[in-house]
């Protein structure tokens, strides 16, 4: 999809914040700007590398400072919010922003200036840590004109801002070769400090400098959301170059140095990110546009992990890290129907090698730490996952390599397992105790929990279901088999809520037991589910009276007296609001699979042609979502009593994917 943007999306420079772009690169680092160029959080940067995938990143280019020198007067391009209230305003010669996954050369920034124009265009590597830039430089008028870059650098960890009491002397820049000036179109650089090292290739010329202080810029999301709001940076150097009709300059940066010219390593990066993505689109096999841009951008999720040697799914960006619920929740759409087969395997043998207890990690560890085992529906949904991984792929073989590890989650989900997960007399599954947070609702403000949830939870036991006729199925076991019909009887009589129509949250005797949430809806997603048809449709229409939006469902109904209809302020404010309403992308994918299956179901044409209906417009709306916040993405959460704008995670895996699936599953009814 193309997604352009002009003037009057940045008629302020706070109007041209608001959305920025991703480029990943497969190992958990980024590239991430607003669209009009500027860091509008701590977090976004021109290159943020992975020094160990996918969590340990390094904040190493900021931006460029980019300076148009046009007969003596200077433009500067760049857009910056600094502390100091003396912003760069670049923007006001931005002509257009253009985004396009399907173009090689994307994203692209195009400037004018006093008749010269200036096309700016950047790439990410896959698997490395580099970021490259192309300027193509036009003067048509022969005016004397010199383009002047100034890399603003930060050499920190992701999540530490930038010490301006540091000893600057310390971060040198130094010639890569004897003689940097003996090949123009390759002059190599080599910068570091903190034990940080980066890589400067570029065909301008490089004036070292004294590396001194950028000055403290502002970043205006943070301080929306409560973050620190203010970073500084560091420059030492200059890149030059004189135009005069037509130039190009080139500029690459990376953990490594490049083996080719500045140009040549540009054009090749290019060529196999384009390579990539068309072989990528090949795999998945969707048609739609939507489609297929959901495919590219539910790529920027998966990720090398070192510390295993394997594949995982990093769960949003900028902030998130991998974990097992949402690996789980993001593998089918990521990897499954996407036909990345040989990384779905990858990820799920990563994860059986840490189940313990039955428990799978459900974050990490780094620096040799142990993994947390804090989630009661990741194992299921990892039983439910490798199900959905052989259907797919064929691979049935994969059933007898798994089935031990299967088999100790079940039994330990039977017996009693660790944070007071067991099953129950009646067959349902149980979890959580005191201040143990277990299922996705899962935050905590000090010693209060917003959404407890400790009890039965509704679609824990939809999962659990499914895994116990998995394993039927995989061992043609009956004793699977007659748990599972002590379950779906218990099930089916336990959490149906006579008067409001719908399943109750959670089974616990207390008030949050019939609160009207979104977790009902994946009691009719699994592969194995256990309502009538009658009671699915009740479902489905109570969803969608109370929590359906078109870019994700409320977490809770608005009637109800715990609802916050906006998510923003300090940390303790945001998280009271996190799941008491709070929109959240992924369970919109269930609630769009729900009404597909539905619709096979019925039998009834009339009501089938009205959920098509229901579903291209849902699917059209989409594409306006795609474009705001995060371009091409689907970011975290959103406001509950009216979604405008994004919040949270600006791009988050189990939001692309599960919609994703849902398209797919749309495609193929």
């Amino acid at each position: 999809m193309r997604f352009e943007f002009d003037k009057k999306n940045w008629t302020s420079i706070t109007e041209g914040e608001k959305d920025c772009y991703l480029l990943a690169n497969g190992l958990g680092g980024y590239s991430s700007l607003s669209v009009i160029g500027a860091a509008a959080r701590g977090d976004e940067a021109l290159l943020m590398s992975a020094k160990r995938a996918p969590n340990v990143r390094m904040h190493l280019v900021t931006n460029v400072f980019e300076k148009l020198i046009i007969d003596g007067q200077e433009h500067i391009l760049t857009s910056q919010r600094m502390k100091s209230g003396q912003d760069y305003e670049g923007f006001h010669y931005l002509e257009t922003f253009v985004y396009d996954d399907f173009d090689e050369n994307a994203p692209v920034w195009t400037f004018q200036a006093d008749g010269v124009r200036v096309t700016k265009h950047l790439q990410m590597a896959h698997g490395e840590n580099t970021a490259a830039l192309w300027y193509a430089i036009d003067n048509p008028a022969g005016k004397k004109v010199s383009f002047e870059l100034m890399p603003l650098l930060r050499f920190t960890s992701k999540k530490e801002d930038f010490d301006a009491a540091q000893n600057l002397e310390a971060y040198v820049i130094v010639p890569c070769h004897a003689d940097p000036k003996a090949d123009a179109a390759n002059r190599q650089y080599r910068i570091a400090g903190r034990d940080i090292e980066l890589y400067l290739t570029t065909d301008a010329e490089v004036h070292p400098q004294p590396a001194r202080l950028f000055g403290e810029m502002y970043f205006s999301q943070d301080e929306r959301d409560g973050r620190v709001a203010y970073g500084d940076a560091f420059v030492n150097c200059v890149l030059q170059r004189v135009i005069q009709e037509k130039c190009d300059m080139y500029v690459i940066f990376g953990t490594s140095a490049a083996d080719c010219g500045a140009k040549e390593c540009y054009e090749e990066l290019a060529q196999k990110n384009s390579a990539r993505k068309k072989q990528l689109l090949a795999q998945a096999d969707l048609t739609s546009e939507l489609g297929q841009q959901l495919v590219l951008s539910a790529d920027a999720y998966v990720v090398r992990r070192d510390s295993t040697d394997g594949k995982s799914i990093i769960a949003g960006y900028p902030f998130f890290e991998d974990w097992g619920r949402d690996t789980m929740i993001s593998l089918a759409g990521a990897a499954i129907v996407t036909g990345r087969f040989a990384e779905c395997k990858s990820i799920l043998q990563t994860f059986a090698k840490y189940v313990k207890n039955g428990l799978l990690p459900n974050l990490f560890p780094e620096g040799g730490e142990t993994p947390m085992y804090n989630s009661v529906d990741a194992p299921l949904l990892f039983v439910n996952a490798v199900y959905e991984y052989m259907e797919y792929s064929g691979d049935k073989a994969f059933g007898d390599e798994i089935l031990p590890v299967l088999r100790q989650i079940i039994d330990a989900y039977q017996n009693g397992t660790d944070f007071h997960i067991g099953m129950d007399s009646d067959g349902l599954i149980q979890a959580g105790a005191g201040l143990e947070q277990l299922t996705w609702m899962d935050v905590r403000v000090g010693d209060f929990l917003p959404t407890p949830r400790h009890g039965k939870p509704v679609e824990i036991n939809a999962y659990w279901y499914s895994a116990l006729m998995i394993m039927h199925e995989l061992t043609q076991d009956a004793a699977y088999q007659e748990l599972a019909a002590k379950v779906k009887k218990s099930y089916t009589e336990k959490f149906w809520n006579a008067h409001a129509q719908c399943m109750k949250d959670v089974l616990s005797g207390g008030k949050d037991e019939n609160q009207i949430r979104c977790n009902q809806i994946w009691a009719l997603t699994m592969p194995f589910t256990m309502l009538p048809i009658e009671k699915e449709a009740l479902v489905l229409k109570k969803v969608r009276e109370e929590l359906y939006t078109t870019v994700g469902l409320r977490t809770l109904a608005k009637e109800d007296p715990d609802f916050h209809s906006i998510y923003i302020g300090p940390m303790e404010q945001r998280d009271r609001a996190y799941h008491q309403g709070t929109v959240w992308g992924f369970p919109l994918g269930a609630y769009y699979r729900a009404c597909i299956r539905y619709a096979k179901k019925c039998g009834d044409a009339a009501i089938k042609e009205q959920i098509q209906t229901e579903l291209r417009e849902g699917f059209e709306a989409l594409r306006g979502w795609l474009r705001e916040g995060c371009v091409s993405q689907i970011a975290e959460i959103y406001d509950g009593e009216t979604p405008t704008v994004s919040r949270g995670c600006y791009a988050q895996a189990w939001s692309v994917t599960e919609l994703l699936r849902a398209v797919y599953d749309f495609e193929k009814m």
